[in-house]
């Protein structure tokens, strides 16, 4: 009869230690995941701020170089009127009037090359800030993805679960004995 019990005290320890190990699995696996989405979560939230407000910054830009290059061509007509209205008043005419006339063309096409250029630098920074968010958004989901390899190893493979088993049924059989002698 004792080693009957003993045996059914093994197997009782076995199959415990087998329960707790299933169970310490399943939480690893569920804290990993829930982790990994709270992690993704945060990273989507970010990005997105990020990108909006850089898309808006890109469309400030627009609108701001749209409106000076406007404002150039109102600037280039009242200047060109005022030239003709001089050299009008001036009796200027023939190739000093034309002359008077393209430097106010040369004029206006130099500040629109200039606010043109400011603008594809500005643009450009915009454009490095996206790709630079982008990157971090990248590299934060490879972090979680490692967070959560790393979590998923902390579990125990099925041979782990065996010999934790095995050796568990062995203690508990033995604890019985030297308690039934």
């Amino acid at each position: 009869m004792i080693p009957m019990a003993m045996a059914g005290a093994g197997i009782v320890g076995a199959g415990l230690s087998v329960l707790a190990a299933s169970e310490r699995n399943a939480a690893i696996s569920r804290q990993a995941a829930e982790n990994f989405n709270a992690s993704l979560t945060t990273l989507d939230q970010k990005r997105s701020v990020d990108f909006a407000g850089l898309l808006y910054q890109g469309g400030e830009l627009n609108r701001q170089v749209g409106a000076q290059l406007t404002q150039i061509g109102f600037e280039q007509r009242k200047a060109k009127a005022q030239t003709i209205v001089t050299t009008n008043e001036r009796n200027i005419y023939g190739a000093t009037a034309m002359k008077l006339s393209s430097q106010v063309d040369r004029d206006a096409a130099m500040l629109e090359d200039s606010i043109v250029q400011k603008g594809e630098a500005a643009m450009s920074d915009i454009q490095t800030s996206l790709a630079n968010a982008n990157y971090s958004y990248n590299s934060g989901v490879y972090g979680a993805s490692q967070s959560y390899v790393n979590m998923m190893n902390q579990r125990q493979s099925g041979t782990e679960i065996l010999a934790g088993a095995v050796s568990s049924g062995v203690s508990m059989a033995s604890g019985y004995k030297t308690l039934t002698t």
